[in-house]
């Protein structure tokens, strides 16, 4: 089996994958502080949670945009499944098609997300990533990442609130039920959530326009796609496990 391993800033997500079938995914807080034996001691909690065994595991990939963090999670992945893992990134990308830099210059995520919406969907493909950062990805009609948009995340936005300005609490990420709040907390939920998606549809327009596409997929993953996406006017496809199966394919990709 292989396990494929994402690491944002906010969450480590490990997925399992027994061919194309993905047998389990399970998600982790990104703890910046702890040291490989702690990390190994999670991924053994994390198997034996889904009845996995380490020596279940023949290839591990993994993908990072926290440099501090890489080698404790390759070498706890050394010290349970024995196995050294293939790292996104120059050597590993799938093949992906960059219009802009070296594909090396791009984030793990960003390799990951292009290479599964490649393989997935009808291109052109635009992948909002609603995580710690939102973005959108942009892939054109031949498969050739053309770049990006990136701005603060979701809960960025209400955590900047909260800390600047005196008056303003921290909340919750609720998508609410009107534009209209009628107290703090819905004033500020709204504002997160109605503005984040109307920010996704203009950004969409603008990246449509630039591009001469009349049609584009476009597909949400990231933790908050699910409050945000119902809010949007465009029509947004949701793929919860979307990075979970680009390293799948680059790993593919990587040994065929």
């Amino acid at each position: 089996m292989l396990l494929a391993i994402d690491m944002g800033n906010t969450n480590i997500t490990l997925g399992c994958y027994n061919g194309d079938e993905l047998v389990f995914v399970s998600r982790m807080y990104t703890a910046k502080h702890k040291s490989s034996d702690e990390f190994a001691i999670d991924f053994l909690d994390i198997f034996n949670l889904y009845n996995v065994k380490p020596s279940d595991f023949t290839a591990a990939i993994f993908a990072s945009v926290v440099p501090e963090l890489t080698d404790p999670i390759v070498r706890a992945l050394k010290r349970t499944i024995g196995i050294e893992p293939l790292l996104v990134g120059a050597e590993h990308n799938g093949n992906l098609k960059v219009d802009i830099l070296p594909v090396s210059y791009l984030g793990a995520d960003l390799i990951a997300g292009a290479v599964a919406a490649v393989k997935k969907y009808p291109l052109p493909c635009l992948v909002a990533d609603l995580g710690t950062a939102t973005k959108i990805l942009v892939i054109d009609k031949d498969g050739t990442f053309k770049g990006c948009t990136i701005s603060p995340g979701v809960k960025i936005s209400l955590d900047a609130l909260a800390q600047r300005a005196a008056l303003l609490p921290s909340v919750s990420f609720t998508t609410p039920k009107k534009a209209i709040g009628e107290n703090t907390t819905e004033c500020m939920q709204s504002g997160i959530v109605f503005g984040t998606a109307a920010m996704l549809d203009g950004l969409i327009k603008r990246i449509k326009a630039e591009l001469g596409y009349d049609e584009v997929t476009v597909v949400a993953t990231g933790g908050y796609s699910t409050g945000i996406i119902p809010c949007c006017e465009t029509k947004i496809l949701y793929d919860e496990n979307l990075l979970l199966d680009g390293l799948k394919e680059i790993y593919k990709t990587a040994i065929s």
